[in-house]
């Protein structure tokens, strides 16, 4: 006998306000509005983790509140992120990841009974977004004076060529694209789910294509300031310097 199996298609219907959180470490709380762009109403989950989206494997200085609610069509829920006490770096942002596992409910069409050679498959959506932990200590930086501090490097390892980002200061930077230019040609960074280099650290990016050497004629890129714009910039070898468009 063959089976039917109809299934919900997924998206993600709890969008949160902002696509970051800067928590500084002066607040007693950070507050993040939801809205249910739904049409039914959904659970919703929530907990901080390393990025790993396993609840039962989550470890971070934050708690949520509340833990899990109900989203009514088309409602609106504030939920407050608690830093717990416990000691983070004080020279250096430190970023964590804010789980949204949402468990959607039932359309009057998919609450309808399915026939005997029917099957349906309802599956459940996890958004995350990013938790920046902002010490008071740290030296004011806009957009423009971090991205002037990075420095690019192209170097080969076992065949596969690489993108590396040296970043400096105390604060993370989030890519959204990367690019060598080598005259005509331009060779891109490979796309990943995270493609943000932590502060104070170097970060290798995997290239698509190899490049004719390692010299350059510049990098492209696009980065994320704190609201989440964008901004394209480049970075020039011969003069060893980075700057905003």
């Amino acid at each position: 006998m063959y089976y039917l199996l109809t299934y919900s298609v997924v998206q993600a219907g709890i969008l949160p306000a902002s696509s970051r959180v800067i928590y500084a470490e002066q607040s007693r709380e950070q507050s993040l509005l939801l809205a249910n762009s739904n049409d039914y109403p959904s659970i919703v989950q929530t907990w901080v983790d390393d990025g790993s989206g396993n609840l039962d494997l989550a470890k971070a200085p934050f708690i949520v509140l509340p833990a899990i609610f109900r989203m009514n069509p088309k409602g609106i829920q504030a939920i407050r992120i608690v830093q717990n006490g416990e000691a983070m770096p004080a020279d250096r942002e430190s970023v964590y990841w804010l789980n949204l596992y949402e468990i959607a409910g039932k359309t009057p069409e998919q609450s309808q009974p399915v026939s005997e050679n029917q099957a349906r498959l309802d599956l459940a959506m996890n958004t995350q977004l990013k938790i920046f932990y902002r010490p008071a200590n740290l030296a004011k930086m806009n957009i423009e004076q971090i991205a002037a501090q990075l420095r690019f490097s192209l170097q080969q390892s076992a065949g596969q060529w690489f993108l590396v980002c040296h970043n400096p200061t105390p604060y993370h930077i989030s890519f959204t694209g990367l690019k060598v230019i080598q005259g005509q040609q331009s060779r891109i960074v490979a796309k990943q789910m995270d493609m943000m280099t932590p502060a104070q650290a170097n970060r290798i990016y995997p290239l698509e294509q190899a490049p004719q050497s390692t010299e350059f004629d510049r990098i492209e890129f696009t980065l994320l300031d704190d609201q989440g714009t964008m901004h394209n910039g480049l970075f020039d070898p011969k003069m060893n310097h980075t700057q905003l468009k």
